[in-house]
């Protein structure tokens, strides 16, 4: 008698690093710019079905670990460009906080999904919606801890799918994420409840039928699909109170750190300057430009400058245009990252400041307790702005929207978008400066993140970075990139639009509710959890 080998297929090391590299490797090419929003859709499959194998606990967290780890290091590998070579710090710290994140959720799927094997229709399904929840909360709690840094949630792998984007529209951006996700247990229950009915001694004997292999986790994970069907079509419904807005956007490719070597100042407002004048001038159909738009902090003088604003203020009147600007402004506390509008009147209020800073970048934590600013490159803390302050913007027919500005990281933060709307934003500007980021694929993750905005709250996007991505994103988060040589690295303007905003500040039901999907879904994972601890002690 001879012993069978074991295959090398049934180890559970293979198979926990298999389920997990595989998931990582296909979340990695969900996101822009190499990947596609369908990959998301089937990206956790892998790692899913890989704890139904029983994989030991130790071999299994060890896989989770170091695949998040990876994989969040493969996603911000452009750190390592900001403030070098301090961004390899970052690289190493906020990746491996990142990945403490899909950790957290690995384990709890690892102890959850096995469980559905033998579970009733309502308890499976509830431990569908529990993991699923738990993804989105998971997100949520990551957007606000420790100041919070909500980059990348799965939804922002679903720009360019306006089916699925609609959905922001209802459940927000993390809402989106968690609908995702039980797109992805929806279709791995399936698969695994096909191959444990097949398995059964009833199957052996009367062949499985078409109709017996719809179960309802199939239904599950096609519903989001279809009501993102349902909420599509509003898309093509024509509305007769929206008004058109045209913007002349400068991109200036300025050296991030150069930019405030006062050598180079005088040729920067040269620049700037010149590339103003042109994108006030007609385009090719005749049109001119409602506003011109900078980037954030396009220049560094600080708005106490009286000659600065007098600068502008010719400027504004050279181009018979309004200048909409990324700038720097004066408190008595010290200075804040703001925007501001300069007609041929001079400087308008109120201007908006920046209301939640980046740590390490635009402020130093604990640097009264601790010695960081000997490392930091940061002498002086920038101020938090104190509230959603908004702006009237009146295009060349006379008709004014109320404009909402977001600095740079703030677009990561949805709530600040829906503080906006709130407070009766029509249209949101997004001023930013990627050029931190290297030419990698910093901006299109960046600009993933306004899209999220414009869809969620229904209001359209005008962006305009230093470098990286600048354009429209419409109010269903549909975008057009300004580009040149095919390339969003560049330095020069554009006219771009129109882009449409309604007359009346729409509220979606995510501005009205906010995350009540999110508090739903951790709902529902309190249940599954409570479930499956019911379960284990009478097992």
């Amino acid at each position: 008698m001879t012993l069978e080998r074991p295959s090398i297929f049934n180890s559970p090391v293979l198979i926990a690093w298999l389920g997990t590299g595989l998931t990582g490797l296909l979340l990695f090419f969900s996101f822009g710019p190499v990947g596609h929003p369908f990959v998301a859709l089937f990206a956790l499959i892998p790692a899913i079905l890989a704890t139904t194998q029983k994989i030991p606990w130790k071999i299994w967290r060890q896989a989770a670990w170091g695949v998040s780890w990876i994989l969040w290091i493969a996603l911000l590998i452009w750190l390592r460009h900001v403030y070098p070579p301090l961004g390899y710090i970052g690289l190493v710290l906020l990746t491996a906080y990142c990945a403490l994140y899909l950790f957290l959720w690995l384990i709890a799927l690892r102890w959850i999904f096995p469980a559905t094997e033998n579970a009733s229709l309502l308890i499976r399904l509830l431990y569908l919606i529990g993991l699923a929840g738990a993804w989105g909360l998971l997100e949520w709690v990551r957007s606000i801890f420790l100041t919070g840094f909500g980059w990348l949630p799965l939804s922002a792998s679903q720009e360019g799918n306006a089916v699925l984007l609609s959905l922001c529209a209802w459940v927000g951006p993390y809402g989106l994420s968690a609908l995702l996700v039980l797109i992805n247990l929806g279709f791995a229950s399936w698969i695994f409840r096909l191959k444990v009915t097949t398995q059964s001694k009833l199957t052996a004997v009367k062949p499985l039928g078409w109709f017996s292999r719809l179960t309802p986790e199939l239904y599950i994970c096609l519903s989001p699909v279809v009501f993102g069907f349902i909420a599509c079509g509003e898309s093509l419904v024509t509305r007769a109170d929206l008004i058109p807005f045209t913007a002349g956007v400068v991109q200036t490719d300025f050296d991030p750190n150069a930019k405030w070597d006062s050598v180079r100042l005088q040729d920067h407002i040269e620049k700037i300057e010149s590339l103003t004048f042109t994108a006030s001038q007609p385009n090719a159909k005749g049109e001119r430009p409602d506003f011109i738009l900078w980037p954030e902090a396009a220049l560094p003088i600080s708005l106490a400058s009286q000659p600065y604003i007098n600068l502008l203020t010719r400027l504004a009147i050279k181009t018979e245009t309004p200048l909409i600007i990324g700038t720097i402004d004066k408190e008595k506390t010290g200075y804040t990252n703001s925007v501001a509008v300069i007609t041929s009147e001079g400087l308008q209020r109120p201007i908006y400041s920046k209301r939640h800073l980046v740590p390490f970048g635009e402020y130093v934590p604990f640097a009264n307790i601790l010695p960081l600013r000997k490392v930091v490159p940061i002498s002086e803390d920038c101020v938090a702005g104190r509230g959603p302050n908004l702006f009237p913007i009146t295009n060349r027919k006379g008709q004014t929207a109320i404009a909402g500005a977001l600095i740079c990281y703030e677009d990561v933060f949805p709530e600040l978008a829906r503080e906006h709307a709130l407070a009766g934003a029509n249209l949101l500007v997004v001023v930013t400066n990627d050029a931190w980021y290297g030419r990698e694929a910093g901006a299109y993750q960046h600009n993933a993140h306004s899209i999220l905005l414009a869809a969620s709250t229904g209001l359209p996007v005008i962006r305009c970075g230093n470098a990286g991505w600048s354009g429209t994103i419409n109010r269903f988060g549909q975008a057009k990139a300004m580009t040149q040589n095919e390339s969003i690295y560049f330095a020069g303007q554009a006219v771009v639009g129109p882009l449409f905003t309604q007359k009346h500040q729409p509220e979606t039901f995510w501005v009205q509710h906010g995350d009540w999907a999110v508090a739903i879904g951790g709902l529902f994972f309190a249940f599954a959890y409570i479930g499956r601890r019911r379960q284990k002690s009478f097992s």
